[in-house]
């Protein structure tokens, strides 16, 4: 990931829920994330595909278990499944562009696929809505360094 995305991660808002709002048991012991226990029994409407579309456009995979949008040096969203069951949903923004539109598209899509929002910088769930995502932003390591790139 590069230093000017910001990473966000949709997992079930059930899921969510269940465990209220603690990201605690998506990680290891040895710290690192995986969603795929909050996607198992919890998989997306099957027209997910059709949802994330909306945000941005289908890209050709790099591997064969991996859906994309966008692109990798921009905003992407990236799909991983396995068995054709879904483990994992990851947005990247990158935060030189205007992130207004995005922003409202990306919280459309979770809400309409039943979807809280991960942020992995922060180990923290919240319910999709605008002021969650820009609020987290604000305090993200990617949006310090895009400040002082842009003020040096």
């Amino acid at each position: 990931m590069a230093t000017w995305q910001f990473s966000i991660v949709f997992i079930p808002a059930s899921w969510a829920e269940e465990n209220s709002y603690s990201s605690l048991s998506l990680y290891d012991e040895e710290g690192y994330y995986d969603t795929e226990c909050a996607w198992k029994d919890r998989q997306p409407e099957s027209r997910f595909k059709a949802v994330l579309g909306e945000i941005l456009p289908s890209s050709k995979p790099w591997h064969e278990e991996l859906l994309i949008w966008g692109n990798e040096k921009e905003h992407d969203i990236q799909v991983w499944y396995e068995n054709e069951t879904i483990d994992g949903i990851h947005i990247r923004l990158d935060l030189n562009q205007n992130l207004n539109e995005i922003i409202n598209k990306v919280v459309k899509a979770a809400q309409t696929l039943n979807c809280a929002l991960f942020f992995p910088e922060f180990k923290t769930v919240t319910e999709a809505n605008v002021f969650e995502i820009k609020s987290t932003i604000n305090k993200s390591h990617a949006a310090k360094f895009v400040k002082i790139s842009k003020n040096p």
